[in-house]
């Protein structure tokens, strides 16, 4: 919901969501590349689950609290160099873990439960969006009124909210467990 945040809170500068759309970009190549060179990681779950966690911090929060381009430009492209990190250690921990003969089939299933939620969330986002948290970012009220704060006020406002939600949810000690 990356371009929805981005266009709503530019007024449709299409420019201003390619240059933090590039910034995603650049942060996942530069990611890769250290994974790449550094030493592997002798506790794959902890790196696994402290760049998920940074990841949603710098992302999802980040941007949710953000209201310029320069800012948004710096939370997508630190947010995106922990991905490369938990995606190369999972994927490894996986293969010495999972026997040969099982792997296609173990990835195939987690590929086809990963992928296959994305657009349920982003069908369920783009609901909340527009129907909850917009709206109500609109209307006068107390608690409004203090989101609006941290999260400002017109287009754009309730995606925010919704961006920080789920950041804080990642970073719940359930998710660090």
């Amino acid at each position: 919901m990356l371009p929805a945040l981005v266009l709503g809170r530019t007024g449709n500068d299409y420019v201003a969501l390619g240059v933090v759309e590039a910034a995603v970009g650049i942060g996942t190549l530069l990611g890769s590349i250290l994974v790449t060179v550094i030493k592997p990681a002798q506790n794959r779950v902890k790196i696994i689950f402290f760049a998920c966690g940074i990841s949603f911090l710098l992302g999802d929060v980040g941007q949710s609290l953000s209201h310029s381009l320069p800012l948004w430009m710096a939370a997508a492209f630190t947010s995106n160099i922990p991905m490369a990190f938990l995606n190369a250690n999972l994927t490894a921990l996986m293969r010495t873990n999972v026997p040969i003969e099982m792997q296609g089939r173990v990835f195939s299933a987690r590929d086809t439960i990963q992928y296959s939620t994305i657009p349920v969330g982003l069908f369920l986002g783009g609901v909340a969006a527009d129907h909850v948290f917009e709206p109500f970012m609109t209307t006068i009220s107390p608690l409004r009124g203090a989101l609006s704060f941290f999260f400002g006020t017109g287009k754009g406002a309730g995606i925010s909210v919704i961006f920080f939600i789920v950041g804080m949810m990642d970073l719940s000690p359930v998710s660090l467990l």
